[in-house]
């Protein structure tokens, strides 16, 4: 019976990725040559490191300097964020600042500075990164440039720029892997996921959605699940960022806390996609089951050896898919530095992924920033 669901099991999962595989070979972005007015919305919190580039290059932008304005939003910084963005709203009148600091939000953690920014800003457009990446020149024109009349939402690239350690390279790839399924999903009219840190939406749709009232206790949900709200509005198409300039890069977290971190905030959201997009739950269900029965078959191992041929099986069978995957999607993003990665990432990511499906059942509220609320 165990050997039947295990097989079953590893079926769908191969089936599932076959899905986002798909996707990567089509390739479909309509344009639009309008300029709409639009608000760069940027949530701060003890940046000092990066503040300044990153509004820098802001700043700097083929779009028409009349057309955008940057709203950079500090979330209550201990250090001297807030002076440096003050410094460049006296030099570029276009750029703004603003503090949490005395407001009063039932969001938490990087939904309460993005809400205050959103809610604020004057464009049709809502473009958004964060503090610690790095865009280009044509970044804003690019990314406006998918708003068709029909669309919603543009789902931008983000990766991880110049891992050093063997930690930070089996980040970096998983973090390309998560958007090749989220680029494949689109493509193919079904998309699952996004990414706060290049990201774009209609101000209109963000107030349709109800902005981030029905996930204001959530850990994270600034990105995904607002995005899944977004998707029950089937007036407007969501669409993916294609041009190489439009992405966006983010270095690399510095230790294995910060990693542990964030992914604790983003495993936190799959409860809440249950609600929105049953399809895309049934896939994250299959994945964690698919790489428990493997971690349990290999357990097994210690107590019986008929174990050997179906967990050999199974691992075959997920190692060739992913690794299929992994060779389209670093050729697609021109990230081949990352594919000697490919074999520590696979076995470190089976534990991974069961260790991340536990923790959503756990009472733990990873904060933002250092900030627990």
């Amino acid at each position: 019976m165990l050997i039947t669901l295990f097989y079953a099991i590893i079926g769908l999962y191969f089936l599932a990725v076959l899905f986002f595989l798909l996707g990567l070979f089509l390739e479909k972005t309509n344009r639009s040559d309008a300029q709409p007015f639009v608000s760069v919305v940027i949530p701060v919190k003890n940046e000092k490191d990066h503040i300044h580039r990153i509004l820098t290059e802001v700043v700097h932008q083929t779009y028409s300097r009349e057309k955008y304005e940057v709203i950079a939003v500090d979330d209550e910084s201990t250090d001297v964020t807030p002076n440096v963005i003050h410094s460049f709203a006296e030099k570029h009148e276009n750029v703004h600042l603003l503090s949490t600091k005395g407001s009063s939000s039932p969001l938490r953690n990087k939904k309460r500075p993005l809400d205050m920014g959103i809610r604020s800003a004057r464009g049709e457009i809502v473009l958004l990164t964060d503090a610690d990446c790095h865009v280009s020149s044509q970044w804003i024109e690019l990314m406006v440039s998918c708003f068709t009349p029909d669309t919603g939402l543009v789902i931008g690239h983000a990766e991880i720029d110049l891992p050093d350690t063997p930690m930070q390279q089996i980040e970096a790839l998983d973090f390309l892997l998560l958007m090749g399924a989220a680029r494949g999903t689109a493509s193919l009219g079904s998309p699952f996921a996004c990414t706060g840190q290049n990201l774009a939406y209609r101000k209109e749709v963000f107030e349709q959605a109800g902005g981030f009232s029905s996930f204001a206790d959530a850990a994270g949900g600034d990105d995904n699940l607002l995005f899944q709200n977004i998707k029950q509005h089937r007036e407007w198409t969501i669409v993916s960022a294609c041009d190489r300039a439009s992405y966006v890069t983010t270095p690399p977290l510095p230790n294995l806390r910060q990693l542990i971190s964030q992914r604790i905030r983003w495993a936190s959201d799959s409860l809440y996609v249950k609600q929105t997009d049953m399809f895309f739950f049934f896939v994250i269900v299959v994945t964690f089951l698919a790489n428990l029965l493997i971690l349990s078959l290999a357990t097994s191992l210690l107590f019986s050896l008929k174990w050997v041929f179906p967990l050999i099986l199974g691992l075959g069978s997920k190692f060739i898919v992913e690794g299929i995957l992994m060779l389209r999607t670093t050729y697609l993003f021109q990230r081949f530095d990352l594919r000697r990665s490919f074999p520590m990432w696979f076995f470190c990511q089976i534990p991974y992924v069961v260790l991340m499906g536990v923790v959503t059942l756990l009472p733990i509220r990873p904060g933002w920033g250092g900030r627990q609320k």
